[in-house]
């Protein structure tokens, strides 16, 4: 299934390429033709995918089904391949009693009141809205969690920082007062920085303190 968000020029040919790719992709140089399993494609999209086509002279068709088919004749040559096309922008307002407008009708769905009209109508989609009601809610919750866990690390990062820096600070406190003390004592100041590891621009500011 293709969830088509644009379309393209280039869209239907995509699909048809990609179809007749998992034909060929599914046989070896060994396997028979017999062997080739039916490909289907659901394509679903919110715009104009298939222009030339009419339902009712007031409600456009909204889903089509492609096969190798011969209309004139009724025929058809192979049904290895079938495209359907679901255009939700074609979906008239009022419900055709088909269950494929129902499931339309979810997909398409932007409110709760709107899923709500669907799940009433069909116990099928009503089951579906269940479930994604449960997944939404199961998102919030590890989406909640998420946050919770990520605030207590920065909570622990910031902890752990003020400590390092309040640690660093005391260091810094504490050499600046040996220094202070050794220049009291007029001991040289390479000594002193040799002892306190303090720059000399540093021990050269204290001293003039």
């Amino acid at each position: 299934m293709r969830l088509q968000l644009q379309v393209t020029r280039e869209t239907r040919d995509r699909i048809v390429y990609y179809d007749a790719k998992l034909i060929t992709e599914q046989l070896s140089s060994s396997d028979k033709y017999v062997s080739i399993q039916k490909v289907i494609s659901i394509v679903i999209t919110n715009e104009k995918l298939i222009k030339n086509s009419s339902g009712t002279p007031t409600v456009p068709r909204y889903h089509h089904k492609f096969t190798f088919f011969d209309p004139e004749a009724g025929v058809e040559f192979s049904d290895l391949i079938e495209i359907h096309t679901l255009e939700l922008n074609k979906l008239p307002d009022k419900t055709d009693g088909t269950e494929l407008y129902d499931w339309a009708a979810f997909i398409n769905a932007e409110s709760e009141e709107e899923l709500n009209m669907v799940a009433e109508r069909n116990p099928k989609v009503k089951s579906a809205v269940v479930t994604l009601r449960r997944l939404s809610a199961d998102e919030q919750a590890r989406d909640m969690y998420e946050r919770r866990e990520k605030a207590m690390r920065d909570e622990d990062s910031a902890m752990r920082h003020a400590r390092s820096k309040g640690k660093a600070e005391g260091k810094a406190e504490g050499r600046a007062e040996i220094a202070l003390k050794l220049l009291s004592l007029n001991v040289p100041i390479e000594t002193i920085i040799t002892a306190t590891g303090l720059p000399r621009e540093e021990i050269d500011n204290l001293r003039k303190k």
